[in-house]
This record gives structure tokens, C-alpha cells and sequence, in this order.
């Protein structure tokens, strides 16, 4: 529990939070431009390696390219290694992330799958990190909503590739002016964003639900932002697995977060929403249908919004935790601090 720290100002939005977010969109060229030449040359597979949030930031991507005829494998960089699957090898295609670059266990598997003769494109911030030398292609982002857009250009340039996204123009084009949606929704939310905060910042657990491309983000929220950045105790749980099994740990007193989103697997957050309206009083629910995105069409509102949530939402729901407890989000006990 964080309780007896005294509190942190709540940080304001950066006057040039939007900056990155732009930058990122206007990239779209050279990813689309790489990935038609990748796919080209006739990978067998694709394979999306990370470790930590670098990994669950990968679920929007490994949902969207479940359209892809071409199989998809998402592995944690070190059970890559170890594990060593068959279907890794010369015809590879593979992408790599890192938000700093210095993550070593995720450098050791990009050198790995080029020393089988993989294709190796690495996704991060730093040109020269460790794991930027040992990607054969690069694409930079300045921060967690740049990201995004990077990865999204990259799942649709690789479904495009393939002949298999007839509506990319209007993907596209809904990217490309999302942006603003990205301060809008901070603004919008913040309100709700510190009622959270508020009622869960020194609770001693906390169980954090998504399901598809959002369950990365509950992953993101309760391991890296609440237990290592925050020091607390929490459980991040597919909203799919949550009725098969750990609601029976619901009480009315049990603190739950839901992210909800508007792609395919709606049903399943909405269902274990059911479930704990009626079960606890202490549901906190994140709806990405709840944005407001003047213009976009509801057919590409899940593409933005699964965007929003799992990056700028997450990061300042964050601030907010670190605002009540006075824990700041820079704190480690042991990450970059000792050998593990």
C-alpha cells in the first residue's frame, strides 16, 4: 500500500504531446513501402517478440493480423530462445520491440533469429541501443501513442501486402487524423481517470480485466504501471477467462478495473461486466466506446480507440495512481539496479 507517501502534483499535458503522435503518422510511407518488399520475398512466418509492455503492446497487432494468411507467433524474447520453435528460420519474417532498446534478453533473440536467417525489423526509440544494433531495419517512435500508430501502419502494410485489406484507404486515412483524438481522449477521461485513481491507489489488490487487442493493455496496466512502477498488488485477467474461474474471488468489496473496448471481442468484456455490476461495488470500467471521435465512421472507431486506451489512457491513469500515492512511476527496487 502506498498511502503513507505524501502526494505528487498531478504532471499537465505536454505542450508538445501531439508532436510524436504526427511524426509517427507521417511514416506511413516508409513502413508501407518496407513491409510491400517483405512480404514480397515470401516469409513463412511472422513472428512479434518483446519482453514486458514491449510484449503486450503487441496484442492490437497480433489480433489485427489474424486475418493474415500468412501464421502469426507472438513469444517472449527469452521463451524464444529457449524454446527454439521449427517454424523460426530463414523464411522468417520478424519484429522486434523494445521502448528504450536495453532490454538484453530481447537483443539475444533478434541475434538469435538472424543467425538463422531471419528477417529482423526492429520497432523503438533508441538508433543506438543494443537492440537496435541487432536489427537488420529499424522504425523509431518518440513514445507509448507514437508506438501505436507504428505498429498499427505495420499490421495493415502487412495485411495489405497480402491482398487481404480492402478498406486500408479508410484505415488509413482515419490514422492518419488521429492525432488530436489522442488529447481529446485525455481530456475527456481525466475526470473519470482520478475517481480510479482515487478509490484504488492503496488498495492492497487489484484485478485488471481486458479481452483482444485490450488485454495487452490490462497486462501493460497491472504489471508494468501498477506492480513495477507502483509496487502493487495485481492480476491482470482475460475477460474471456475471467467466467471460467476467477470471478469466484469476487466479493462485494473486491476492487476490479475493466477495459472495455468496440473491436470483435466486445461481448466477452461486456459479459463479465454483467457479472460484476451485480457482484461488486468496486468496478471501475475504461470503455473505449465512450470516446468521443467527431468524424470517424463506426466501422474504424475500433481502430483509434484501441489505440487511445492501450497507450495515452493507460499512461495517464498512471499519473494519477502516482499522483495519490506518491509513488513515482520512476521508482524501481531492482530493475537497472542489480543483476537478475
Amino acid at each position: 500500500m502506498n498511502s503513507t507517501r505524501p502526494p505528487f502534483e498531478l504532471p499537465k499535458t505536454p505542450a508538445d504531446y501531439l508532436e510524436p503522435i504526427e511524426v509517427a503518422t507521417q511514416g506511413r510511407g516508409a513502413v508501407e513501402e518496407y513491409f510491400a518488399s517483405a512480404i514480397e520475398s515470401g516469409p513463412s512466418s511472422i513472428f512479434l517478440i518483446g519482453c514486458g509492455g514491449s510484449l503486450f503492446t503487441f496484442d492490437p497487432l497480433h489480433n489485427l493480423l489474424d486475418r493474415s494468411p500468412i501464421p502469426v507467433f507472438r513469444f517472449n524474447a527469452d521463451e524464444l530462445l529457449l524454446r527454439r520453435p521449427a517454424q523460426l528460420g530463414v523464411d522468417s519474417l520478424v519484429i522486434i520491440s523494445s521502448s528504450n532498446g536495453l532490454t538484453k534478453e530481447t537483443a539475444r533473440a533478434a541475434a538469435a533469429a538472424r543467425e538463422l536467417g531471419a528477417t529482423v525489423v526492429g520497432v523503438t526509440q533508441d538508433p543506438n541501443s543494443v537492440v537496435a544494433a541487432a536489427c537488420q531495419h529499424l522504425f523509431l517512435h518518440r513514445g507509448v501513442e507514437a508506438k501505436q500508430i507504428v505498429l498499427a501502419q505495420i499490421g495493415w502494410a502487412i495485411l495489405r501486402a497480402q491482398g487481404v485489406a480492402p478498406e486500408y484507404d479508410d484505415v488509413m486515412s482515419t490514422i492518419d487524423a488521429s492525432p488530436r483524438f489522442f488529447l481529446d481522449a485525455i481530456d475527456q477521461f481525466d475526470e473519470a481517470l482520478a475517481q480510479i485513481a482515487a478509490d484504488l491507489y492503496d488498495e492492497e489488490m487489484i484485478y485488471v480485466l481486458g479481452s483482444g487487442p485490450l488485454y495487452g493493455a490490462a497486462q501493460t496496466f497491472a504489471m508494468c504501471y501498477l506492480q513495477e512502477m507502483q509496487w502493487m498488488n495485481t492480476a491482470a485477467i482475460s475477460s474471456g477467462e475471467f467466467l471460467h474461474g476467477p470471478f469466484e474471488v469476487v466479493t462485494p468489496e473486491v476492487p476490479v478495473l475493466l477495459f472495455l473496448g468496440e473491436d470483435a471481442t466486445r461481448p466477452m468484456g461486456v459479459r463479465a461486466q454483467d457479472f460484476l455490476a451485480s457482484h461488486t461495488e468496486r468496478l471501475h470500467v475504461v470503455d473505449a466506446a465512450q470516446l468521443s471521435l467527431p468524424g470517424v465512421s463506426p466501422e474504424m472507431r475500433a481502430v483509434v480507440s484501441t489505440m487511445i486506451v492501450g497507450s495515452g489512457i493507460l499512461n495517464r491513469l498512471a499519473e494519477h495512481f502516482q499522483s495519490r500515492s506518491g509513488h513515482s512511476l520512476k521508482d524501481r527496487r531492482y530493475m537497472w539496479k542489480i543483476d537478475y
